[in-house]
């Protein structure tokens, strides 16, 4: 079994996953996140320079956002999908979302209109690695693409977990383990069914906690028929 850590907030999780000579860094935090990143890493033992690639689940600000500077700083090396080229040189979080908890509808909208949450430094994929090539399989790492919460949502399998991204959540804002952002909500139910069939025991998502897999199960209808709202309406 691969050794995981989280170095996120209370928030937003970045997880390290140990390979053979050094860590797979999935998503970062915002922005403002990185010296709390560099000082977790710092009291884990973990130098910058051992992180070898950043994996991006999807591209919003709370995952992307300080990808520029971890990449360069670390010298590690991207793995994303080359759909995502246009969004990452854009800076910026698509707003033209539902969201899942209509009583948040007012926060979204004050957060939509925050650069602080929204915004990231643009990233160019020129010479990233293509995740549907596989190109960690042989440190038993596989990739998959599932989508709902955005276009295309990255997601990795290690050992008997899958790590999501925001497919689903169990932190702040999430019910019924739902993102709170939702670009196509019939993708993102099909995408719970797919993980769903997939053999493994976890599930490591972006906001809040792992948990068992065969919790989502109960879920699904609930999801599927979710009265949702536009945050731009």
């Amino acid at each position: 079994m691969k050794r995981v850590l989280n170095l996120g907030t209370i928030g937003v999780n970045s997880y390290l996953v140990e390979i053979s000579d050094g860590w797979v860094l999935v998503d970062t935090g915002y922005p403002f996140s990185y010296q709390h990143f560099l000082r977790a890493a710092a009291r884990q033992g973990v130098e910058l320079s051992s992180i070898r690639y950043v994996v991006l689940t999807h591209v919003h600000a709370d995952h992307a956002g300080f990808l520029k500077r971890v990449l360069e700083d670390a010298g590690a090396k991207l793995i994303c999908l080359p759909a995502e080229r246009d969004r990452l040189l854009s800076g910026r979080n698509k707003q033209n979302v539902y969201l899942s908890r209509p009583i948040l509808y007012i926060i979204n909208r004050i957060s939509a209109a925050l650069p602080r949450f929204q915004t990231f430094e643009p990233v160019d994929v020129t010479g990233a690695l293509d995740a549907e090539t596989q190109p960690l399989e042989k440190e038993g790492i596989t990739f998959f693409v599932l989508h709902g919460h955005t276009d295309n949502d990255l997601c990795m399998r290690v050992d008997d977990k899958l790590f999501v991204g925001d497919v689903c959540m169990s932190g702040i804002g999430s019910v019924g383990y739902s993102p709170l952002w939702i670009e196509d909500n019939a993708a993102l139910t099909e995408s719970w069914k797919q993980l769903l069939a997939m053999d493994a025991e976890f599930l490591y998502v972006g906001h809040g906690k792992p948990f068992l897999k065969r919790e989502l199960a109960e879920f699904v209808k609930k999801q599927e028929n979710r009265k949702l709202c536009k945050l731009y309406k």
